[in-house]
């Protein structure tokens, strides 16, 4: 939809243009909406990677545990390793879930990433279009 200017023409220009400024103002909200979620899935990532070394840790503690028990006492290392066995499958359960939490932060923020990385391309897009 144009409006007559003076001459008679269509003048279209400042409607594309205010167009194209708009298009161009809902890609930039969208980068960075997309780059706030970025930095969350880094965030939650990087949590589910420490919590997985700290389980990493504890389970070798236990085990170091363990053996430390079986030299010292017999009797007392039979329910302590029961314990520690009992511990053991939970972290290595807690592990497991954290490992498939991991992948999954993993596969969302390379998800995000490449959305991110297509809106820049149209965003470069758009504006050697406008130039």
């Amino acid at each position: 939809m144009g409006t007559l200017s003076m001459g008679g023409s269509i003048d279209t220009s400042n409607e594309m243009d205010i167009i194209e400024q708009q298009r161009l103002a809902a890609l930039i909200e969208i980068t960075e909406q997309h780059n706030r979620e970025v930095s969350q899935l880094k965030s939650r990532l990087e949590t589910a990677e420490k919590k997985a070394e700290k389980s990493a840790a504890q389970l070798k503690n236990m085990e170091n545990e363990l053996k430390d028990l079986r030299a010292s006492n017999p009797d007392r290392m039979k329910k302590q390793i029961k314990r520690l066995q009992e511990q053991n499958r939970t972290l290595t359960g807690e592990n497991s879930g954290l490992k498939s939490k991991q992948k999954q932060l993993t596969q969302q923020l390379n998800t995000a990433t490449q959305e991110l990385e297509q809106l820049k391309s149209e965003e470069a897009e758009a504006e050697t279009e406008k130039a």
